[in-house]
């Protein structure tokens, strides 16, 4: 039978469906073909793609080989996978909320499922950097954190049982927050010196929560309760310094800070993640340790050369390099030319594309 095709004007796209051909702008594939259309897909090609009309299969028809395995399948399988993991731990954090006994068999699964199968870092990173709703910031942040955290774990080669600890207690990390007033967490106006007070408290009750768990190694909880220490003692609730401070609360604090910077949250819009690291690099580094810290950014360096961003300018490039020394201004490939942002001081990065 052959495969039908029809027209369809932009604004009528729905999830699901597959485009005939790669919708192509300044020379770079802005959504590939014979991939099942996303939301955030839709929202990408509404904001960028210039015509009003593109060609897509009817549904019924279309054949996508299983074999096929692009980068654009596996963020939707990845961002799919995440989405699931935020909404087992949403559930967890209500029965914490409902005074309900602490069961850790969601986060021990996950975390398992995280270390032994989620390897696409790629893909991790690309859902982790998308917008969601302000709504689930909580429940992603932990999921994000854990992600995270297990990454870097594995970048600074700890071993099998360090990596599994480290996942529970990132994923653990915030939930004190449900013990919060929830009028002072989620206040969209400055807090005051009381309410900024109460809410550096969630890492006492995370840890209250968590240290209870029978048969649980003493260093998830000590990470959970440390996360906010910084090594120069200006961290809290005990204002630790140096090698006070539990090792997994060292590596959560990072991820931590990089997770919120790139999130919309209620009291702030989120920033690109190469402004971040940068800001991280420059002003973080008597905060957090040295080795911890300058591992995340060059390993994360790393991923993000090759992927596509928006410019101030309008244009959709790609990475052509990046300098540790100047991080959120890489050399970006536009169009078969070449713009080097360190130079070019009027243009810079707005969002990394999905």
């Amino acid at each position: 039978m052959k495969t039908k095709v029809k027209s369809i004007n932009i604004y009528g796209l729905k999830p699901g469906m597959i485009l005939t051909e790669d919708l192509v702008l300044n020379g770079l594939t802005l959504v590939a073909k014979k991939i099942a259309l996303n939301s955030s897909m839709i929202k990408k090609i509404l904001e960028f793609y210039p015509s009003d009309t593109i060609s897509i299969y009817e549904q019924e028809q279309v054949a996508i080989p299983i074999s096929q395995n692009s980068r654009q399948e596996n963020l939707i399988e990845t961002e799919n996978i995440l989405n699931h993991f935020s909404n087992r731990i949403g559930s967890f954090l209500n029965s914490i909320e409902k005074n309900v006994e602490l069961d850790l068999t969601e986060v021990r699964t996950m975390s398992k499922e995280i270390l032994d199968n989620l390897n696409d870092y790629n893909a991790i990173l690309k859902s982790i950097a998308n917008s969601r709703d302000i709504d689930e910031y909580l429940a992603r942040h932990c999921v994000n954190v854990a992600l995270l955290s297990s990454m870097l774990g594995k970048w600074l080669n700890f071993n099998k049982k360090d990596l599994t600890l480290l996942t529970y207690s990132a994923f653990l990390h915030d939930i004190g927050k449900t013990k919060v007033n929830q009028t002072i967490l989620n206040k969209a106006s400055k807090l005051t010196k009381l309410e900024f007070e109460e809410i550096k408290k969630h890492s006492i009750y995370s840890y209250e929560l968590v240290r209870n768990i029978p048969y649980l190694d003493e260093s998830v909880s000590l990470g959970v309760l440390m996360h906010h220490e910084r090594l120069d003692g200006s961290g809290y609730p005990l204002h630790l310094k140096e090698d006070k401070i539990n090792d997994f609360a060292k590596i959560i604090g990072i991820t931590d800070m990089f997770d919120a910077m790139t999130s919309d949250k209620v009291y702030s819009k989120k920033q690109n993640p190469f402004i971040v690291l940068e800001f991280m690099q420059h002003d973080c580094m008597g905060l957090f340790d040295y080795n911890y810290l300058t591992t995340f950014i060059e390993e994360m360096q790393n991923y993000y050369t090759g992927e596509m961003v928006m410019l101030s300018n309008g244009s959709i490039g790609k990475i052509i390099k990046i300098d540790t020394n100047n991080i959120a201004r890489p050399l970006i490939s536009v169009d078969s030319n070449f713009i080097d942002l360190s130079s070019e001081k009027d243009i810079f990065i707005t969002e990394l594309i999905p």
